[in-house]
């Protein structure tokens, strides 16, 4: 197995409480920067940057709640794995995330993406055996056992120039979050470090 490949322990992945019904799903969109070559993927509702987790392939900035505001995938596009068969979770339930052990390192992850690389799968364990849940439109997370996260898939990606599409993302995007107001509550989960 090549270096890139390396299986992922569940042992050094984010760990994760899960608890009560909460808020309306915010949306999410990854929009790659070319000049940069890298990914960045903003949150609406946005909030309060308050800190982060960091690892060399991604960082999370978060709230002082501990609400995933911004997802920035450091390595570029031609650096993450592609495979052929790789396939989204079918079936999912809402859930809201809360992240803990603010300006800590996040573990080593291994980004896999299909070979139009329309939307990336960062994986934190490996694990069969894990439960999907929506956490933003465009935003699926794989949990173990209710106490680990194993993967967050960012489901839409377009490639952007001088963040003109992200800002004109920004810009219509509030009319589309409260069309969803009516949306049901979401499940809370809390990430622990």
């Amino acid at each position: 197995m090549a270096k890139a490949e390396k299986k992922i322990s569940s042992s050094d992945s984010v760990k994760i409480i899960v608890t009560t019904p909460a808020d309306q799903q915010p949306i999410c969109r990854g929009f790659y920067q070319v000049e940069e070559d890298s990914l960045y993927v903003p949150f609406y509702p946005g909030g309060s940057f308050f800190s982060f987790l960091d690892s060399p392939q991604v960082a999370f900035d978060v709230d002082r709640t501990g609400r995933l505001l911004f997802i920035q995938v450091h390595v570029p596009r031609h650096g993450w794995i592609t495979r052929d068969n790789l396939v989204p979770p079918a079936t999912k339930e809402a859930a809201e995330m809360h992240l803990r052990g603010f300006r800590e390192k996040l573990p080593a992850a291994r980004l896999e993406t299909p070979p139009d690389r329309s939307w990336l799968r960062i994986v934190f364990a490996d694990d069969s055996a894990t439960r999907p849940c929506i956490i933003a439109e465009n935003l699926i997370c794989e949990i173990l056992d209710r106490r680990s996260l194993a993967a967050v898939w960012i489901m839409s990606i377009e490639d952007d120039r001088a963040a003109r599409g992200m800002a004109a993302w920004r810009g219509s995007v509030a009319d589309e979050f409260r069309k969803r107001a009516s949306d049901p509550r979401f499940t809370r989960i809390e990430i622990q470090r």
